[in-house]
């Protein structure tokens, strides 16, 4: 006798509310597992996610390069690597060239040679800007907490730049080798200021040397009398002149009239 079964229902209702079930009817007519779909969909996002933060990355690192090669253009070409220890408001005109200096006595040349208007004229000018304005937040960057001879009218301070310094010195030194030219009735008690205001300029120039250390290198060759000369030029890494000049003489002061300037109450 073959064995008897008992069936039950299939409530619809508790089929169409249950949740758990593993399996979807595809429309192929295939049972597929509910969890393909739900794994598919995190991937989907994962994927997104991990493309979006390569995207990020990549957005990143371009801007970063840009922001980089910016600050290269313009540092390079003012600084050429080197530490910056002190600060100058000219710093932002700074730039160097590679040129040839000749220091051939020879040919014409309005800085050399015996007094005359036109070297006398050449010198003047090119101290001119040797006292420059600075304004108050420049003066307190480089000054060390120094104050300078202040403006009446409070638009800044008084300043120098050493290189003009330098060659004011030059000038005082050209002078006095040729004293009776430029200092006809000099007195002993005028010598002896000179000698020290000499003395100052040739300690300046040592100082400045020693702390410039300049590497340019320079050649020899034997001269027809068989002594061993170095050549009169060199190939140099130099400040473009005329930017800084420039940039000077826009600031540059008239120091003779003293009725511009705050005096000391003293």
């Amino acid at each position: 006798m073959a064995p008897s079964h008992s069936y039950e229902p299939l409530n619809p209702a508790e089929k169409e509310n249950d949740d758990s079930s593993d399996f979807v009817e595809e429309e192929a007519g295939h049972a597929v597992p509910l969890a393909f779909h739900r794994d598919k969909s995190r991937w989907r996002y994962h994927l997104a996610a991990i493309a979006l933060l390569l995207l990020s990355n990549v957005v990143f690192a371009g801007l970063w390069f840009k922001t980089w090669m910016s600050h290269q253009a313009h540092q390079e070409p003012s600084n050429c690597a080197r530490t910056r220890l002190t600060y100058s408001p000219a710093d932002s005109v700074i730039r160097y060239e590679k040129k040839r200096l000749w220091r051939d006595i020879e040919g014409p040349n309005p800085f050399i040679g015996q007094p005359r208007p036109e070297l006398d004229q050449a010198w003047r000018e090119i101290i001119a800007p040797i006292t420059i304005k600075v304004s108050g937040d420049e003066l307190a960057r480089f000054s060390e907490g120094d104050s300078s001879i202040a403006f009446k009218d409070g638009s800044g301070y008084l300043a120098e730049m050493g290189v003009y310094h330098e060659l004011h010195c030059i000038k005082r030194v050209r002078r006095y080798l040729h004293l009776e030219h430029y200092y006809p009735n000099m007195t002993d008690a005028d010598r002896v200021i000179e000698d020290l205001h000499i003395e100052h300029c040739l300690e300046y120039w040592r100082q400045s040397v020693m702390c410039r250390g300049d590497t340019t290198l320079g050649t020899f060759f034997w001269r027809a009398d068989g002594m061993a000369t170095s050549h009169v030029y060199t190939d140099n890494e130099c400040v473009d002149w005329h930017a800084l000049d420039t940039w000077a003489r826009k600031r540059m002061v008239d120091t003779a009239d003293y009725s511009q300037f705050v005096k000391d109450d003293k």
